[in-house]
C-alpha cells in the first residue's frame, strides 16, 4: 500500500507561477545591499523625483515576488516528494503489496484446502456409512440364504428319510412277499407229499390248494389270478419253464387222477372238495391256453 504523507499547510499548482512583472534572471541573485537605482551615479541626465519613487517601489515589489517564488518552489518540491516517492519507497511499497498479495493468496489457498479436506471427510463418512449398510445387507442375505439352505436341507433330509423309509418298507414288503411265496410253495410241495403218503381223512381245509393262502374256507376263494401268481412265480421252480409248471399242475389236479383221494375226503366236504378240484382244473386249462397263445404270437 502507498504511504501518504500529510498535505502541506497550503497547496499550489505544480505549474511554476508566472511573475507579474519582468524581473532579472533569478539564477543570479541580486545583492540586497546594492543601493537603489536613484542612489547610483549615472551619466544619464537627471530624472524627476517621482520617477525615483517608482523605481524604488518596483524594486521592493520584485524582492517580494522573489520570496514568494522561493516559497512556491519549496512547496512544489514537498508536494512532488510526497506524491511521487523515491525509487526505494516505490520498491518498499511494491514489496509490501506483493507480501500482502502473497498472504492473501496463502490464506485463500489454506481456505480452499480446508474446504477440500472437509468435502473429502464428508465423502469418506458417506462411503463408510454406505459400506456399513452394505455389510449389514450382505450379512442379512447370507443369514437368509443359510436359513433357506438349512430349511431346504431339512426338507431334503426329511424327504430323503421318507423316501428311504418307503424304499425300506417296500424292500421289506417285497422280501416278506417273496418269503411268503417261497414258504407257501415249500409248504404246498410238502403237504402234497404228505397227502399222498398218508391215509388220514381229509377235509376241505386239509387239501393243499395251489394258492398263496394257507387255508381256504370255500371253493369260491380259488381264482385264476391266485393260481397263476402262485404257480408262475419266478421265485421258485426256476429250473422249470412256466409251461412245464402248468403241465405238472394239470397232471396233479386232473379230476380223474384226484378220484383216488376223494375216497378219503369227509362226507360233509366231498361236494366242496369236488367243486374246488374242478375250478383248479379249469383255471389250469385257461392258463395253459393263454401261455400257448403268447408263445404262438
Amino acid at each position: 500500500m502507498k504511504e501518504l504523507r500529510p498535505d502541506p499547510p497550503f497547496s499550489h499548482s505544480s505549474r511554476k507561477p508566472r511573475p507579474l512583472f519582468h524581473t532579472a534572471d533569478r539564477s543570479k541573485p541580486r545583492s540586497t545591499s546594492q543601493p537603489p537605482p536613484h542612489a547610483q551615479v549615472h551619466s544619464n541626465p537627471p530624472v524627476v523625483p517621482w520617477q525615483h519613487m517608482a523605481n524604488t517601489y518596483a524594486w521592493v515589489m520584485e524582492q517580494e515576488f522573489v520570496k514568494v517564488d522561493r516559497k512556491n518552489r519549496t512547496t512544489e518540491e514537498w508536494i512532488f516528494e510526497t506524491k511521487v516517492p523515491s525509487s526505494d519507497a516505490q520498491e518498499r511499497a511494491r514489496r509490501r503489496m506483493w507480501e500482502d498479495a502473497t498472504m492473501e493468496a496463502e490464506k485463500w489457498m489454506k481456505h480452499e484446502e480446508e474446504l477440500r479436506r472437509i468435502a473429502a471427510e464428508r465423502e469418506r463418512q458417506k462411503a463408510k456409512v454406505f459400506q456399513e449398510e452394505l455389510r449389514r445387507y450382505e450379512a442379512r442375505m447370507r443369514e437368509k440364504r443359510e436359513a433357506e439352505k438349512q430349511w431346504s436341507r431339512g426338507v431334503s433330509e426329511n424327504r430323503y428319510r421318507a423316501q428311504q423309509a418307503a424304499r425300506e418298507r417296500e424292500h421289506r414288503g417285497r422280501a416278506r412277499a417273496e418269503k411268503s411265496i417261497l414258504d407257501a410253495w415249500d409248504k404246498y410241495e410238502k403237504e402234497w407229499t404228505y397227502l399222498l403218503s398218508s391215509s388220514e381223512p381229509l377235509g376241505f381245509s386239509d387239501i393243499p390248494w395251489p394258492v398263496l393262502q394257507n387255508s381256504l374256507a370255500k371253493p369260491e376263494d380259488i381264482t385264476p389270478a391266485g393260481i397263476s401268481a402262485f404257480l408262475l412265480s419266478p421265485l421258485h421252480s426256476q429250473s422249470s419253464s412256466p409251461r412245464e409248471r402248468i403241465r405238472g399242475a394239470q397232471l396233479r389236479w386232473h379230476p380223474d387222477r384226484f378220484q383216488r383221494l376223494m375216497a378219503r375226503v369227509k362226507a360233509e366236504d366231498k361236494e366242496a372238495v369236488g367243486d374246488g378240484v374242478g375250478i383248479v382244473a379249469r383255471c389250469l386249462n385257461d392258463i395253459m391256453a393263454r401261455e400257448k397263445s403268447l408263445h404262438r404270437h
